[in-house]
């Protein structure tokens, strides 16, 4: 019986850890798509596909390898700066997300259009998905502090556009 069970264990264990990605994996996948030429890149309106409105316009890239979307990127103009977010996609399912908050540099008391620092970078790996509760299992690095945008509630929703990008 004691035999049985540790068996049971020890399968569903080694079932559980084959299913995990590491973030060097993540991101040596991540490097593939960024240096694969043969992608085809299409740009859009995102105020367009959303619905939304952004005052600074705002552009959605979308890159694929045959019919597949393997990468996205959402950039939002705002009189402070940029706000970047890089989806990248593995077998159509989010592997890794990048958010970036870019504000325009002072010079002499004004603005500096021509100068952009980073002021906040989030990394959100997606490590694994949990079945009995329908999540995705991830691991998140931040570096710096936001200065406008909002933090999440729930870190799934950095992957929100991609239920409204499904058809392109």
């Amino acid at each position: 019986m004691k035999f049985n069970l540790l068996s049971i264990f020890l399968i569903f264990s080694l079932t559980v850890f084959s299913q995990k990605n590491t973030i060097e994996e993540i991101n040596k996948y991540v490097l593939n798509i960024d240096s694969n030429s043969e992608l085809r890149k299409s740009e859009y309106d995102w105020n367009k596909i959303t619905g939304g409105q952004v005052d600074h316009g705002a552009v959605l890239k979308v890159w694929k390898t045959k019919n597949q979307i393997v990468k996205v990127e959402e950039q939002f103009g705002a009189s402070y700066g940029r706000y970047t977010r890089l989806i990248y996609l593995k077998n159509n399912k989010p592997i890794k997300a990048i958010e970036t908050e870019e504000n325009f540099g002072l010079k002499n008391n004004e603005i500096d259009y021509s100068v952009l620092n980073t002021q906040y970078k989030m990394q959100v790996y997606v490590t694994g998905f949990n079945d009995l509760i329908g999540e995705y299992e991830l691991g998140i690095d931040e570096e710096g502090k936001r200065k406008v945008t909002e933090p999440y509630c729930d870190f799934e929703s950095v992957f929100g556009i991609l239920d409204e990008i499904i058809d392109l």
